[in-house]
């Protein structure tokens, strides 16, 4: 039995998201609180230019807020990654999760649990496409205001856990200044400094099939 990824429409073996748009997926949950946060620095306009004329009435008067960056701010994507985690947890039959904390505590801990979960996602989750469609439409709208992607770190390799199937993650690993430990977007497996100089000797071959996932996340996260 075939199946076919539900964004890029590539044919699979099983499962609802090809291994490409799942890494995609992966470093787009990771950076979302990342641009979250950036998106602080945009909620008033521009100032008006120096040269235009002010009257005095309201050369005094607040700058009003960006209403675009307030709906991703305060509400926007802290809904749609809650939404997605809840009904992920519906279909596993878990319940509704918590919800607690401000703002930005909940794109955190929604981001996360999503992208602990994407294994599962990609291999069980039928709605797996329109998640990844609606979190890459997400982090467009926000990047359409901020205007660049946040740091995403250098890329050091390829994640070399191995599952208890004899399977090697493969997927990508970046290093961000002042990182002293990497944490695998996909598996969770964590390295430590100390094990930088192991992953590179352990490195899978460039010819190999996951580095054509590899490649295939790349071109997705651009």
């Amino acid at each position: 039995m075939t199946a076919s990824c539900g964004l890029c429409e590539r044919d699979l073996e099983h499962g609802y998201l090809c291994p490409g748009d799942t890494l995609a997926l992966a470093e787009r949950l990771d950076r979302m609180p990342k641009i979250y946060s950036a998106l602080a620095g945009f909620l008033s306009p521009a100032s008006r230019a120096t040269t235009e004329f002010v009257t005095r009435s309201h050369a005094a008067a607040t700058l009003p807020v960006d209403e675009a960056v307030l709906d991703l701010r305060y509400g926007g994507i802290a809904l749609v990654l809650e939404g997605w985690r809840s009904d992920v947890q519906r279909v596993r039959g878990w319940g509704e999760p918590a919800v607690t904390g401000d703002v930005e505590e909940r794109v955190h801990r929604a981001a996360r649990w999503l992208g602990m979960e994407l294994s599962w996602i990609a291999d069980a989750y039928p709605a797996a496409g329109d998640l990844a469609s609606e979190i890459r439409e997400l982090e467009g709208a926000a990047l359409s205001i901020i205007g660049a992607t946040p740091d995403r770190g250098k890329r050091i390799g390829n994640c070399v856990a191995v599952d208890a199937s004899g399977a090697i993650c493969g997927a990508v690993l970046r290093h961000r200044s002042g990182e002293t430990r990497l944490v695998c977007p996909w598996c969770t497996c964590t390295y430590e400094s100390t094990d930088f100089l192991m992953l590179k000797t352990l490195q899978p071959d460039a010819d190999n099939a996951s580095e054509d996932a590899i490649n295939a996340s790349e071109t997705q996260a651009s």
